[in-house]
């Protein structure tokens, strides 16, 4: 298969899981947004990650939320770059210690980055329903509203990360040879 299309229908698979999950995932308490980016950062390079992940965050700020939210394209850079350059190894094997690390890193960077950018836009006050319940139950319980924030964006990218590193394995392992690998020589 010519490497453009390769790279065509890979971009154009995880663009679509990005809004498709997305979608589906609405009513729970998980975003599935950064699924696409991740399969392409994996099976391709952390740079068509990137443009899968932008291309993502245009479509939510302009479409869900609002332009504000364009500023949320750090953590699907971050896991673009994180999953592209961790998961496989030198020879291009993925391995177990590679994928543990990702996910570990993907939680920390996306926990960070997230939580920082909604206490600078919006005091900690998140526009996703499901984050604003588990925010406001922490409040009720005195916590102050940036720790609140923090807390509730680490359990949510918990749930998300594991539920997305799921979902990029079973693509991954069903992917044909020929999507998986450049086959030119």
């Amino acid at each position: 298969m010519n490497n453009k299309w390769r790279y065509f229908i890979i971009m154009l698979l995880g663009a679509v899981m990005n809004e498709g999950l997305s979608i589906i995932a609405a009513p729970y308490p998980v975003w599935l947004d950064v699924s696409g980016t991740a399969l392409a950062a994996l099976v391709l390079e952390p740079a068509a990650g990137l443009i899968v992940g932008l291309v993502n965050n245009f479509i939510i700020a302009f479409f869900r939320y609002d332009q504000t939210t364009l500023i949320y394209y750090c953590v699907s850079a971050a896991v673009a770059v994180i999953v592209g350059n961790l998961v496989k190894n030198k020879e291009g094997k993925i391995t177990v210690k590679g994928v543990i690390y990702a996910i570990l890193l993907v939680i920390a960077a996306s926990t960070v980055l997230s939580s920082t950018l909604t206490i600078w836009q919006s005091g900690g006050v998140s526009n996703a329903e499901f984050e604003l319940v588990k925010f406001n139950a922490f409040v009720a319980k005195g916590m102050h509203p940036y720790a609140a924030c923090i807390l509730t964006t680490f359990i949510i990218k918990i749930y998300d990360t594991l539920a997305t590193a799921v979902i990029v394995g079973i693509i991954y392992a069903i992917l044909p040879k020929k999507l998986k690998y450049n086959m030119q020589k």
